[in-house]
């Protein structure tokens, strides 16, 4: 293990204490888990962040930019943009 410090703030520290107290566990231990989970959720091949992402409500954007599905590549991978085509 490595010694790493952080800085809360009082209120998040006073929940933080008293949940693991409640837990029976100590502030360090809380930290790790809950460190952990957050890390697991982030990782993009984790099963159940995809499982959360798939599972999803749909977002249904108000004010669609018409140009996102046509440079869908520029926005994703920076790849040049594609052509206008002409109407």
């Amino acid at each position: 293990m490595r010694r790493t410090q952080i800085l809360l703030p009082d209120d998040l520290h006073r929940r933080a204490s008293e949940t693991a107290r409640d837990r029976g566990h100590s502030l360090g231990g809380l930290v790790r888990e809950a460190v952990s989970e957050y890390l697991a959720k982030a990782t993009p091949d984790h099963e159940d962040a995809v499982e959360e992402v798939l599972l999803a409500e749909p977002f249904d954007d108000p004010q669609p930019d018409p140009d996102l599905c046509v440079d869908h590549d520029h926005h994703l991978y920076g790849a040049p943009r594609r052509a206008r085509r002409s109407k």
